[in-house]
């Protein structure tokens, strides 16, 4: 399958028995597929894209980053936007590396492809990097062990 920046895809199943990391969130509930997420490619190994979960929550998650722009001035781990039509919240916070192999198929609304906004697939992008860059220097804002799931990865693009 090919990745196409700025789309939604679901991931297969064999990707979160591969890195059983207990801080992702759970890949299906009442057998239907969720969560949804964006992608955007990794700066610096190509094949490796970073997965942002996407909830429908946006209510909820506006409060977790109404807090946290109250307790530290700002909130680069949430970002609320419009997803088909509706509000989302795009969970940095929950990011974590993939690779091609582990996608299972793009999310479509009535059989139809949905594109995220150019401009907010632009600030989802800004923040993550932001996020990335502060995880490198040593502090944790991402749940997953996205260290061990890069590892495994990468291993695995060598093969």
């Amino acid at each position: 399958m090919d990745v196409c920046i700025g789309k939604s895809y679901h991931i297969k199943d064999d990707f979160f028995d591969l890195v059983n990391d207990s801080q992702l969130m759970s890949n299906k509930e009442n057998e239907k597929y969720r969560p949804h997420f964006f992608f955007f490619a990794d700066p610096k190994i190509p094949g490796i894209y970073w997965a942002v979960p996407q909830s429908s929550k946006a209510d909820k998650y506006r409060n977790i980053m109404n807090k946290k722009i109250e307790k530290f001035g700002k909130c680069n781990t949430i970002v609320i936007g419009t997803f088909a039509g509706k509000d989302c919240a795009f969970l940095i916070q929950n990011m974590f590396p993939v690779i091609e192999k582990y996608v299972d198929h793009e999310h479509t609304v009535s059989g139809n492809s949905v594109r995220i906004h150019k401009n907010l697939s632009n600030e989802i992008i800004s923040n993550a990097m932001q996020v990335l860059s502060i995880h490198n220097r040593g502090k944790k804002l991402i749940f997953p062990d996205v260290d061990r799931i890069y590892n495994i990865l990468k291993e695995e693009l060598q093969k």
